[in-house]
């Protein structure tokens, strides 16, 4: 598993980015199998990502800039919206999966108050 970090920012920089206490302390971690996964999953929010060449970033392998708002989903909306991804991730229907998809949907407000919305591939452990 790939663990993608999603980080609300005012400044796109290293330096920000180097900070690991505050990084950590704002992101919201989704664990996917691919990059293909990552651009399905953001894609299903309305948002698409856009490869970003910074680099010397701790712990970091890639880094995306999300263009577009993302599109939080409503309640009513959360058991189709979970049915759509499994049915393009090919991912496994379990609590795990859906817990992941919901705590995203509620860290939506936040990222999308940002001037950047980030995503950075966290490098292996």
């Amino acid at each position: 598993m790939i663990q993608f970090s999603f980080l609300p920012l005012k400044k796109l920089s290293n330096t920000i980015l180097n900070q690991l206490e505050s990084r950590y302390e704002l992101e919201e971690v989704i664990s996917l199998n691919s990059f293909k996964e990552l651009s399905i999953f953001v894609s299903l929010f309305g948002g698409k990502l856009v490869e970003n060449a910074m680099d010397d970033i701790v712990d970091v392998e890639q880094l995306w800039v999300i263009t577009g708002q993302l599109k939080q989903v409503n309640e009513s909306q959360l058991d189709n919206f979970y049915k759509q991804w499994l049915d393009k991730s090919k991912r496994e229907n379990n609590i795990d999966e859906f817990c992941q998809l919901v705590s995203f949907n509620s860290f939506l407000s936040l990222l999308n108050k940002a001037k950047y919305g980030v995503v950075l591939q966290n490098s292996p452990e």
